[in-house]
């Protein structure tokens, strides 16, 4: 019978457990992973107070005035560095779809370590590498963000090994894919509305993600994230405490041979009755090396992609819904 939920499962059998604690924990991962696309993890080990020293700077920026926030402006290559304002993109347009603005603004960060050596000066590394922006304040927002990119990575990296286990492969299969991750990190405020939102505008308009993995966390209040169902229906995600909400990406999908789903998934506006609350989140894209051959490893049917290189498939979409168009010219 098809999922009409996100599942919640407890990793820790698998992170601390013998080879049928992990079979276990893979095979409820294996099954959302086919059926919804979605599943929530409880049991992960990684420390709330992380996420809240993260929250608490994110909204004292948020808090700062506009002028000082566009000091960190996202670079105009449209990596995903710095402060986008609101209504400077629309994640709509990745699937073709032409929509007002996402009701959002947001503060990106991408990998701490700098390129790998034979790659330094490339556009690769300028793409997948370029240095974070830091804003002067608050106090403490680059060692809290920091803290907190690390361990989702961390986290990332065993959901992988989940991952590997769900499609009968070896455990590390992924980790030399992973070794020189391109990952990203977006903290998102999504403002109360004072004035109603335009036709077909949303917070964060329907869209898949386009990467491997993405852990997420947000406030759990009206106007959240939603999910497609296989019906068409959109359903509320409702996270349980200290869990992180888990989704694989086209990448994923790809790679498992159109398998595992990546499915369609927004962010939806409050109610006008609770048009005055805002929505914090944040979202860790696990993102694997630019180079990683991205190989069908899922011999059970005829091989639907030809191998490419992840950093081929990411920027196509990624520009799409940077630049607002249904080209990917950037």
């Amino acid at each position: 019978m098809p999922m009409t939920t996100v599942p919640v499962i407890d990793v820790r059998p698998f992170l601390e457990g013998g080879a049928a604690d992990k079979r276990r924990v893979a095979t409820q991962i294996r099954d959302a992973c086919e059926q919804i696309g979605f599943f929530t993890i409880v049991g992960h080990g990684v420390p709330m107070a992380s996420y809240e020293a993260m929250r608490a700077k994110a909204l004292e920026f948020f808090a700062l005035p506009e002028d000082l926030r566009m000091k960190s402006a996202q670079p105009a290559s449209k990596v995903s560095r710095g402060y986008s304002a609101q209504a400077s993109r629309a994640l709509a347009y990745s699937m073709g779809d032409a929509t007002p603005p996402d009701l959002q603004q947001s503060y990106a960060m991408g990998p701490i370590e700098a390129a790998p050596a034979y790659i330094a000066g490339t556009e690769a590394a300028t793409r997948f590498f370029m240095p974070n922006y830091w804003p002067a304040a608050p106090e403490g927002f680059q060692a809290a963000f920091e803290d907190y990119y690390g361990r989702a990575n961390a986290l990332a990296g065993e959901v992988l090994r989940m991952f590997a286990v769900a499609l009968d492969l070896d455990e590390r299969y992924f980790d030399d894919k992973i070794d020189q991750h391109t990952s990203t990190m977006r903290a998102l405020l999504y403002p109360a509305q004072s004035t109603p939102p335009l036709e077909g505008q949303l917070r964060a308009g329907a869209h898949t993600d386009y990467g491997a993995l993405t852990i997420l966390r947000g406030d759990d209040v009206p106007g959240g994230l939603q999910v497609r169902l296989r019906s068409g229906e959109w359903i509320d995600v409702h996270p349980a405490p200290d869990s992180f909400v888990c989704n694989i990406g086209d990448l994923m999908m790809r790679w498992t041979n159109d398998r595992w789903l990546s499915n369609v998934h927004r962010v939806a506006n409050p109610p006008p009755a609770h048009a005055g609350t805002p929505r914090f989140s944040v979202a860790f894209f696990h993102n694997p090396n630019f180079d990683a051959e991205i190989r069908c490893i899922d011999p059970s049917a005829p091989t639907k992609y030809e191998p490419m290189p992840f950093g081929e498939l990411f920027l196509g979409k990624h520009l799409k819904t940077q630049n607002m168009t249904k080209s990917e010219a950037a």
